[in-house]
């Protein structure tokens, strides 16, 4: 299997997030030249080197997720809601977008790790069909059905009819979406993180600017509430695959012979297609699988009504941004460990991955600790409903006490996935949700007990992945396959 990352040691230019992997052996003397406390030094170095502009681009992501739900609370409690039943379908999407490029990461990491820039393209190309033929079935299917979708979720006719056009366009956008996220994977591979970083301060300027006029009518356009909103999103979307296709058609920069792409690349994709699905299908699984889970957990806080609804929504939104180092870091610990198992090493790669879960767990405390202590500031900041802030406040502080599983099994996630490794990924997902999350939830509505008990089983879900993938990357399978072992490496 193939992985999405790239190491320390493999570093040699000046710039190392565009510059030539080490062949092998240069690495493995390299390695031996230098000290443990060095290694990780350079380790943590290197994994900061190519996360910081990965938390810089998931932080842009989330603030306008919070910008986004504050412009339309100013519309009112049900436009929050109406964005709540939205988004659990387009996190859906992307979820399952999401899985779908860990295959282009990996494929094209591995044979960049091995320095075979013919084989990396092709799996950009074979990724690239697989994500535009799956998100168009999505958007086909939403476009059709927006009603029948919302109503599933328990949303109240009157809710759902106010949705469709909002509905429509956000998840209408998922094709530019998915075209988008492929060729920022392909960047991330060949240990580009900052065109992905550029690139995501224009879309967050397009779609907060064009939030400003179309959902409340500034400098003399209509104001379109709802669907302007949405219109703003699939606008945003379409701007970044531009920016994206532009990009990576410039010349002269170290990275772009691996994601220039050609007639011949899509020929020889065909011969990664079955490749390509088989790393997908587990991590896409997964995601589905957890995405799931929060429609049935959303269906349990719908029996709570429209204030558990608001304060989830909200809630997911501000802690987000406690989880943007985290995902940073396993972007990095993805290309790392991808990259230093396309050299043959596997102490390298098992190094990167427990490197980069010690500092997504270091940094993402502190953030947490801010929220704790100004989460009634925070949460009287999007609405002064005397319902939600309680409950907003209460659900802020329990999954605040999951954030360092959370971490945990975000960043070791990203470096099985590195390795090729999707299947322990999908099952730590079926055990955390669906052993737990949503037994425990249902069990709380049997029982007729408070929501904050359905919050409370959030906890139950990241320690049980955490604890699954701690045991399961030290278990080292996902190296076998170079007939080495890591022990030890971290």
């Amino acid at each position: 299997m193939e992985g999405a990352g790239e190491e320390t040691e493999l570093e040699v230019p000046l710039e190392p997030e565009l510059g030539p992997v080490l062949p092998s052996a240069a690495i493995a003397y390299e390695a031996g030249a230098l000290s443990r406390a060095e290694r990780r030094r350079r380790a943590d170095r290197d994994i900061l080197r190519l996360a910081w502009p990965a938390v810089v681009s998931q932080l842009l992501a989330t603030s306008v997720s919070v910008i986004d739900l504050w412009m339309l609370g100013r519309l009112g409690t049900t436009a929050v809601a109406v964005a709540g039943y939205t988004s659990q379908y387009y996190q859906l999407a992307q979820a399952a977008l999401l899985g779908l490029s860990v295959a282009c990461i990996a494929l094209m990491s591995r044979a960049l790790g091995a320095s075979d820039s013919a084989r990396a393209r092709s799996a950009f190309a074979a990724s690239l069909g697989l994500a535009v033929g799956s998100a168009a079935l999505i958007s086909a299917a939403s476009l059709a059905f927006p009603r029948e979708f919302l109503l599933v979720l328990g949303a109240r006719p009157e809710v759902a009819e106010m949705a469709v056009p909002y509905f429509r366009f956000t998840l209408g956008s998922t094709v530019f979406f998915a075209a988008s996220l492929t060729v920022e994977s392909a960047f991330r591979s060949a240990r580009n993180t900052a065109v992905p970083l550029l690139i995501a301060t224009g879309v967050t300027a397009v779609k907060l600017g064009l939030n400003a006029v179309l959902i409340f009518g500034a400098f003399g356009f209509p104001a379109w509430g709802l669907a302007g909103a949405g219109a703003a999103t699939l606008a945003a979307q379409i701007a970044g695959l531009a920016l994206f296709a532009a990009v990576s058609r410039r010349r002269g920069r170290a990275e772009t012979p691996a994601v220039r792409l050609v007639r011949a690349d899509f020929a020889g994709a065909f011969e990664l297609l079955r490749e390509t699905a088989r790393i997908s299908w587990p991590a896409a699984g997964e995601r589905i699988l957890i995405n799931a889970a929060l429609f049935i957990y959303f269906r349990v806080l719908s029996s709570y009504g429209p204030a558990a609804i608001a304060a989830y929504t909200v809630g997911v939104r501000l802690l987000a941004f406690s989880w943007t180092a985290p995902t940073g870091i396993s972007i990095a610990a993805s290309t790392l460990v991808g990259q230093a198992l396309g050299a043959a090493d596997a102490r390298l790669a098992a190094r990167a991955g427990w490197r980069a879960a010690r500092l997504s767990l270091l940094a993402s405390l502190p953030l947490f600790v801010v929220f704790a202590l100004l989460r009634t500031t925070l949460a009287e900041s999007f609405t002064h409903d005397p319902e939600v802030v309680p409950q907003l406040e209460s659900f802020m502080i329990l999954l605040g006490l999951a954030q360092p599983f959370l971490s945990v099994h975000f960043t070791l996630s990203g470096a099985l996935r590195g390795a090729g490794d999707t299947t322990t990924p999908l099952w730590s997902a079926i055990f955390g949700n669906w052993i737990f999350r949503v037994p425990l939830a249902l069990l709380v509505v049997h029982l007729h007990l408070p929501v904050v008990w359905v919050w409370g089983t959030v906890v139950f879900d990241h320690v049980t992945r955490a604890v699954w993938l701690t045991w399961s990357f030290r278990r080292e399978r996902w190296a076998r396959n170079l007939g080495t072992s890591a022990q030890r490496a971290a």
